[in-house]
């Protein structure tokens, strides 16, 4: 499905956080008409910012389950249950669809879960008979950059996995993998955008000790991250071989890489990420339970 067609269908949010906003973002440039948009947001002076910002109309989540399409959940896991008990009170309530309807059909809506670590069978069991797919989206979908994992539930078909990944390809890439991996992508992707952040914040912390302006440190630093993402995507070449092409014998770039691995970074960060791995099964049977 291309974005376009998104533009058919009534869309509802529930959240107005950073994901909240950066979904609405992007189904907005993609050509989403504003009306075609609606917003259910706890805190009232968020949800008149984000209405006034957008030009998007609030609802109630009632409201929202009788009438959208699609339903995106973008809350945190510790407000996800009050979200479904009233979301599974409207849906109970919801009539057959309208006549000459062309938005997701049937008689429920599509629902899409980005709450880190509340699996499928949660969900499902919560909203019984309505389809759901499950999104692990990351934080540079804020600038249209974000990598999107994106698992689905029993009784989503062809139609409703076409209408997720245009949803979130309004905001960036979109992979599926079976479920069993999320707590993998949660904490490479999910998690990653701050290993980076830190790693940035080293460098231009390194850039002023050594004599460089701040803000010029800084730029740097980002600058080189992105031409060196760039490259990794162009090249075919494995990462191991593009490192050696910048590590000329003896020289600078070497003399870093050793004191690296004397304090065994690469290790560092593998150990980081396997916390992170565990700590996002933990999370998912904490939310199993509820």
């Amino acid at each position: 499905m291309k974005p376009q067609s998104l533009r058919k269908l009534q869309i509802g949010v529930i959240g107005a956080g950073n994901m909240g906003r950066a979904l609405i973002r992007g189904l907005l440039r993609a050509g989403v008409p504003s009306g075609r948009v609606v917003v259910a947001e706890a805190d009232a002076s968020t949800r008149q910012r984000v209405r006034r910002a957008f030009r998007v109309r609030g609802a109630l989540l009632d409201e929202m389950a009788r009438r959208c399409d699609v339903i995106v959940i973008a809350v945190k896991p510790q407000d996800l249950p009050p979200v479904l008990d009233q979301l599974a009170r409207g849906l109970r309530a919801r009539g057959p669809a309208r006549p000459g309807s062309r938005g997701a059909g049937g008689r429920q809506p599509l629902v899409i879960s980005i709450a880190a670590g509340v699996r499928l069978a949660a969900l499902e069991g919560r909203l019984s008979r309505v389809p759901v797919v499950r999104v692990m989206p990351n934080l540079p979908a804020k600038v249209g950059c974000g990598i999107s994992a994106m698992a689905t539930g029993r009784a989503v078909g062809a139609s409703h996995l076409a209408i997720a990944r245009a949803i979130f390809g309004c905001v960036g890439e979109v992979v599926e993998l079976p479920e069993r991996l999320f707590d993998a992508v949660t904490a490479i992707s999910g998690s990653g955008p701050a290993y980076f952040f830190l790693i940035f914040k080293a460098l231009r912390d390194a850039g002023s000790r050594a004599g460089l302006p701040n803000a010029i440190a800084q730029r740097l630093a980002l600058r080189t991250a992105s031409g060196s993402v760039a490259l990794a995507e162009a090249s075919s070449q494995p990462l191991e071989d593009l490192i050696a092409q910048v590590a000329s014998k003896r020289g600078t770039t070497e003399a870093a890489l050793n004191v690296f691995r004397r304090y065994r970074l690469a290790e560092s960060i593998q150990a980081g990420v396997a916390a992170a791995v565990r700590r996002s099964r933990a999370l998912s049977k904490e939310h199993r339970g509820r």
